[in-house]
């Protein structure tokens, strides 16, 4: 995993735990807001999912099932500050 989708993925771990830390991630709509072109590669995989077109430019997404329980939820053990610094805030 590269630098650009670790920062994704703890972008939208660092958004769990600031805004939606007690609600159950299925129910979580906003999960993060990206350039289309930025997360493109990710997108393809299925690992976002979007109802957002390309000409949206800046898109919400929210994480596939796979992706959370394998990318997102083992960040879920960091805090706030340390999550920030790993999204590249």
């Amino acid at each position: 995993m590269g630098r650009k989708e670790k920062e994704i993925w703890a972008e939208m771990a660092r958004r769990k735990v600031r805004f939606h830390k007690n609600e159950k991630w299925q129910d979580i709509k906003l999960w993060g807001l990206f350039r289309w072109s930025y997360i493109k590669g990710l997108l393809d995989k299925g690992e976002p999912i979007t109802d957002m077109k390309k000409e949206n430019v800046r898109i919400w997404v929210r994480p596939s099932e796979k992706a959370y329980k394998e990318k997102i939820e083992p960040l879920l053990k960091y805090d706030l500050d340390e999550l920030t610094i790993m999204a590249g805030w």
